[in-house]
């Protein structure tokens, strides 16, 4: 029921965001792409730790499965965090690469130089964000999950 409370959340806040485009903002600032893998794993992972607890909840599930899941799930968590810095370190080496032709005498060649830029650090800036909020969530659900797994373990040792 929680994983279901927070992924109506997660729902309301994405739909929110789409109305005020901030969605399509991140989408066309991502010059990698990087943002979209991140949202696929991000929709996936959350399926998994979904269906996990709904089969815990149900009693149905076994208890080596759910830690194979969990154990997926925090190394999922961590790979998108690695997927947001990879394009981190992308946007910046295209910010790096914009001073290499630039003619500072030449004010056009100055203002295609802060265009690229702007580009590298709107992809640098996009894919961190967009991976660091997946982290997070996944790390929570899955977080949500073990404790679950873990009060299921109390509950055989009472009775």
């Amino acid at each position: 029921m929680i994983w279901l409370v927070g992924m109506t959340a997660l729902v309301a806040g994405l739909e929110i965001a789409w109305m005020h485009d901030v969605i399509q903002h991140i989408y066309a600032a991502d010059f990698t792409k990087l943002s979209v893998l991140i949202a696929l794993i991000l929709c996936w992972q959350s399926a998994a730790c979904g269906g996990e607890m709904w089969r815990q909840s149900k009693k149905s599930g076994s208890q080596t499965d759910a830690e194979e899941v969990i154990e997926r799930g925090w190394l999922w968590s961590d790979i998108v965090l690695s997927l947001g810095m990879i394009g981190t370190v992308i946007g910046f080496m295209i910010m790096l690469r914009s001073f290499v032709s630039v003619d500072f005498s030449d004010f056009d060649s100055v203002q295609g130089l802060i265009a690229k830029l702007s580009a590298g650090m709107a992809t640098s800036l996009s894919t961190t964000l967009v991976g660091l909020i997946a982290s997070v969530i996944l790390k929570l659900q899955f977080f949500g999950l073990e404790r679950m797994l873990i009060n299921r373990k109390n509950e055989h040792k009472v009775l």
